[in-house]
């Protein structure tokens, strides 16, 4: 049975049509916005997107760069005793950040071969050269980590590092936010 599908001509969110209540959930205009969608890919393809894979992976390294760099300031900052546990946590969290960044980046190229048939799209291009990059910067980190702690210079590198990473992930983000809506027919 195929499911109806309405879109939202004002903002372009897509909902069941069993589903739509009074207003669009995303933008608050009244349901009279709304207009039959039909989805232009195949139902294998549509559920494989739908399942939200690479966003889901993507979180785990984003929140872990965002985390770090706090922890490791408030591990020197609030010395042995207090600062102790943060630093630990730190360290287990920079070496499992390449770990957590390989599904992100896989779960990327997958989503991008369904949505798009191909890897070679300029935006795909781009978003495959920083993803890269912050997967060895990543590695980067580990290394750091795991041979001089958070000493005074290795933890200054570390958050540099930290920095160049969450700048790859708003370029990843950025595109990634363009490209979450598009999908090749077919």
């Amino acid at each position: 049975m195929e499911r109806t599908l309405l879109r939202c001509r004002a903002c372009g969110y897509i909902i069941g049509g069993d589903k739509l209540k009074d207003v669009c959930p995303a933008c608050g205009l009244p349901k009279t916005v709304f207009e039959p969608y039909k989805e232009n890919i195949s139902p294998k393809r549509a559920f494989i997107l739908n399942l939200h894979m690479h966003p889901i992976a993507v979180h785990f390294p984003q929140a872990f760069v965002v985390v770090l760099i706090p922890f490791i300031i408030l591990g020197i900052i609030l010395g042995q005793i207090f600062g102790r546990n943060f630093l630990i946590s730190a360290r287990v969290l920079s070496l499992l950040l390449p770990v957590f960044s390989l599904p992100a980046i896989l779960t990327g190229l997958i989503d991008a071969k369904v949505r798009f048939k191909k890897l070679t799209t300029p935006a795909l291009k781009t978003k495959m050269i920083f993803a890269g990059l912050f997967f060895v910067i990543t590695c980067a980190i580990a290394v750091i980590v795991f041979l001089f702690g958070f000493q005074a210079n290795a933890a200054a590198a570390v958050i540099i590092l930290l920095i160049l990473c969450l700048g790859c992930q708003i370029v990843l983000g950025h595109i990634g936010s363009k490209l979450f809506s598009a999908r090749l027919g077919g």
